[in-house]
């Protein structure tokens, strides 16, 4: 795990002193990304950086790699788990090595396949190859988005990097807020926005997609390399039930198996709940001696789960240390953790899992952790199960029975009973703050810009109209895999490597998402019972989560059963807790006051009365506008 940058200034100049220096300072911003050595490498209208954390074969590697023969320039970010198999294939095609590195298989499946050869790789990566036989740099991405990687043209250079502190080091420019993405984070939590980024102008290089930079024409080419299996429940051919639950097992124990590899110390993080389990169970039995773990919660036992982890722990063998979280780590890490990541942080979870790095990177430099299995097995009631409330309701306005009992609930959940399409519906119940809310939010000066949020709604009816014939439930599946999981990843990214931890995330190993997306509906959310099906008839989704009718991601639930503890099997999902209301109209009260009071964004963007209504009634999307106001702090300075 490492970071990486590069800057090309085209065939019109040369790279100069001050395109050297601004490199060596985007290096020395990522060092946390990077503390174990970096480089810089040149060509006459490039150049590339990389800053390592060493994970495999500690004592070779170093980067950016050449290929002395063709001048061919690597800066790569990542793990290629299934480098061995690749590497035969290469040397039977009359390549040799100098390394036990993944990097210098990289380099030379892109020589010998040229820029297919991502589609070769089963890993986590984002990597930069400057080829001066075609003047232009090819970049690529991991289909899930575990790395991420960021660039943008500026007419006169175009760069790329790991994170924006970094991109910004290396080309710099200034740095204006990207309103459209702004709405949208206040709407989703998410700070991208398909290819964009809460900046004008820069650019998210999105999951499972590559671009080529030429820089003698200055043409920019993006395109995407895999897709996630869309199918019509008509199209999905499964096998029985007993049969896709020993394939789902097959395929997680690949997946963490083949994450295991490592020349360095490996922990993992276990918060207790399924996924976590799963993945700690398996690494139990395909280790020689116990892995160490490590859970975060509060000393407030409603807010943690240690007795679940401890529970997991003991199961395992393995020694657990607890991490205890409080108000005063949110204060303290929040701002750094917004500079590290060039971003306003998406939940306070970010915390958690910084201090959980931090207390690993002790003892491990590689974590593995139970993200993905939500987006991909259905983990979320409310978000994916909200699919039943759409099929059942009325799409135009004059055919809703407001009297019914349905309706009724429907109206006292989302605020009325019918909505007319899939975009409709997310936009209205899936979101923090929805359109009516955000309206009143900006202020009159910034709303028309705006354009009544039109790009907002574009988007996803972009992405909901791509789907074709999947059923209601599977669209929310694709949209949490393709947006959520993205955000996670992120997340888990930042928060992992400010502590200069590589995260290792089973649960996106393509295979098994492939494998997942074929499967029908019922594979991975149903009524726990007959009667469960008959009580929620006539409830929404968020009362069927509240009375625990539904059995969620029963393909790895029941692949499991007799690996994970069984209470924690029957257990509702629970994510890394942080008691967020309890602290924000408590401890943090005064903080998040200030901030959303006197900042010059929220001044700027915000209708200061709409502002102090929703301090009065503790409105928890203070959260998000806290973290804008931070976020514009830190990257103004």
């Amino acid at each position: 795990m490492c970071g990486i940058a590069g800057i090309t200034v085209g065939t019109r100049k040369r790279i100069g002193e001050e395109d050297r220096m601004r490199m060596e300072r985007a290096v020395s911003v990522m060092q946390r990304r990077g503390p174990d050595g970096n480089g810089i490498s040149a060509g006459d209208s490039w150049l590339l950086g990389h800053a390592r954390l060493a994970i495999m074969d500690p004592a070779a590697g170093q980067q950016p790699l050449r290929d002395e023969a063709s001048g061919v320039t690597l800066s790569y970010n990542g793990e290629i788990f299934n480098y061995k198999e690749l590497r035969e294939k290469l040397r039977a095609a009359g390549h040799s090595f100098c390394t036990n590195c993944d990097t210098e298989v990289v380099l030379k499946a892109y020589l010998e396949w040229g820029r297919s050869c991502v589609e070769r790789f089963n890993g986590f990566f984002a990597f930069c190859i400057a080829d001066p036989r075609s003047q232009s740099f090819f970049a690529a991405r991991d289909r899930a988005g575990v790395k991420p990687l960021f660039h943008r043209n500026n007419g006169d250079s175009f760069c790329l990097a790991s994170s924006l502190p970094a991109l910004f080091a290396c080309q710099g420019g200034e740095k204006r807020p990207n309103l459209a993405a702004i709405s949208h984070y206040l709407s989703t939590g998410r700070p991208v926005f398909g290819d964009e980024t809460l900046f004008s102008g820069v650019k998210n290089l999105r999951p499972a997609h590559c671009l080529i930079f030429n820089w003698h024409s200055g043409l920019l080419d993006i395109w995407r390399y895999w897709s996630r299996p869309v199918l019509a429940p008509s199209e999905k051919n499964p096998p029985p039930f007993e049969e896709a639950v020993a394939e789902t097992r097959s395929l997680i124990q690949d997946a963490v198996k083949i994450r295991l590899m490592s020349d360095v110390p490996l922990g993992a993080f276990l918060s207790g709940g399924l996924d976590s389990a799963i993945v700690v169970g398996n690494a139990a039995r395909q280790t020689p001696s116990a892995i160490p773990v490590f859970c975060a919660g509060t000393e407030d036992e409603k807010s943690n789960e240690f007795n679940y982890a401890e529970m997991v722990a003991r199961q395992n063998k393995a020694k657990l240390e607890k991490i205890v979280i409080s108000p005063a780590d949110l204060e303290k890490d929040w701002d750094f953790l917004i500079a590290e990541k060039g971003f306003p942080l998406s939940t306070p979870n970010e915390i958690s899992i910084y201090r959980l790095a931090s207390a690993l990177r002790h003892k491990c430099t590689v974590t593995l952790t139970g993200e993905g299995a939500d987006e991909i097995f259905g983990g979320y009631v409310q978000p994916h199960f909200s699919a039943f409330d759409f099929d059942r309701c009325p799409h135009r306005s004059e055919d809703a029975e407001n009297d019914s009992p349905f309706a009724l609930a429907m109206t006292m959940l989302y605020g009325r009973s019918w909505f007319i399409n899939d975009t409709d519906h997310y936009t209205s119940t899936s979101t923090w703050l929805p359109y009516a809310s955000k309206k009143s939010l900006f202020s009159s000066e910034v709303w028309p810009l705006l354009d009544d949020d039109s790009s907002f709604f574009a988007f996803y009816e972009d992405f909901f109209g791509g789907l074709g014939k999947c059923s209601t439930f599977d669209k929310r599946l694709h949209l949490h895999a393709e947006f959520n999981l993205e955000n996670l990843l992120m997340r888990i990214d930042n928060s992992t490597m400010a502590a200069s931890v590589e995260a290792r995330v089973p649960f996106t190993d393509y295979r098994l998402i492939e494998s997942a997306f074929k499967m029908p509906d019922s594979y991975k959310m149903a009524w726990r019972s007959p009667e469960a099906e008959a009580q929620g008839a006539m409830l929404t989704a968020a009362e069927i989560d509240r009375l625990d009718l539904l059995e969620t991601k029963r393909l790895p639930r029941h692949a499991f059963e007799d690996m994970v503890p069984s209470e924690i099997i029957r257990r509702k999902k629970m994510s890394f807790p942080v008691p967020f209301n309890d602290w924000f109209s408590g401890p943090l009260k005064k903080n998040v006051e200030s901030i959303c009071l006197e900042s010059e964004f929220s001044k700027t963007y915000f209708q200061q009365s709409v502002i102090e209504a929703m301090l009065a009634r503790g409105d928890r999307n203070l959260w998000l506008i806290a973290n804008l106001c931070r976020w514009h702090q830190s990257s103004t300075k």
